[in-house]
């Protein structure tokens, strides 16, 4: 277990493209929002925002194209000839990709502040720890169902969209939904991303009772869609969805 970990771990490292999105994209965009937008409150929020959608690129989009890869280069062939369960490798690759989003999140996080001149409140800080553990974990399983749903990197590209578009524009991560459209605010209920931007929200005011709701929401999604990654899981390219490994 721990090889396999050490080896995902390794991976995902070099997945610059990833790693991109993760760091450099949050942060222009912090950069670049901030400075047409001089209000601190608006300035605190999209702190926020970028801190979670940094993990979220990271997280979901990177694993799907990599399971994909992997997969079609036959590695999960491999694997399946020896006695390693398809549930320890989902977490395996889980874990590493989610360590690193989660090291990555906190850099932009605390980058941000800094260059923003805000002040970071340390039980603020350490409150963020699990919201951002958890929210690691659902969007890196969100991931592997994207990456068994496809078959090609088009394929992945565009069930990726699918779910990254709607997630970003009904999740309160660039601007506040309380003016929204109750339709608007239904469907963000749906989206764990939201979820995640409130956990956090509510970690940075130190208000640990406020997170509460959020992170049992986002507990209950993460554990759904653990159990749909694991279901769909494929270690051969030929292989139908919902067969058991």
């Amino acid at each position: 277990m721990w090889i396999v970990f050490r080896g995902l771990l390794s991976g995902a490292l070099r997945d610059r493209i990833s790693l991109f999105y993760a760091l450099i994209f949050p942060a222009a965009a912090l950069a670049v929002l901030a400075y047409f937008f001089e209000d601190p409150g608006y300035r605190r929020h999209l702190l926020v925002g970028v801190t979670a959608l940094g993990g979220f690129f990271f997280t979901m989009s990177g694993t799907g194209f990599e399971v994909m890869r992997q997969r079609q280069r036959g590695v999960y062939k491999l694997l399946r000839a020896t006695p390693f369960p398809t549930g320890a490798f989902v977490s395996a690759l889980t874990a590493a990709r989610g360590l690193i989003a989660l090291v990555c999140a906190l850099f932009v996080y605390v980058g941000g502040a800094l260059f923003l001149g805000a002040g970071i409140a340390p039980a603020g800080l350490l409150l963020m720890l699990p919201a951002l553990a958890l929210g690691t974990v659902c969007f890196t399983a969100l991931g592997f169902i994207l990456g068994n749903l496809g078959n090609t990197e088009t394929q992945v590209a565009g069930i990726n969209n699918l779910f990254v578009l709607p997630m970003t524009c009904a999740s309160p991560v660039f601007y506040s939904l309380e003016g929204a459209p109750r339709w608007v605010q239904l469907l963000s209920e749906a989206m764990p991303l939201r979820h995640l931007v409130a956990a956090l929200q509510a970690a940075a005011a130190v208000d640990p009772v406020a997170m509460i709701r959020p992170l049992a929401i986002l507990c209950g999604f993460t554990a759904a869609i653990l159990l749909v990654a694991v279901a769909t899981f494929r270690w051969d390219p030929d292989a139908r969805l919902m067969r058991r490994a």
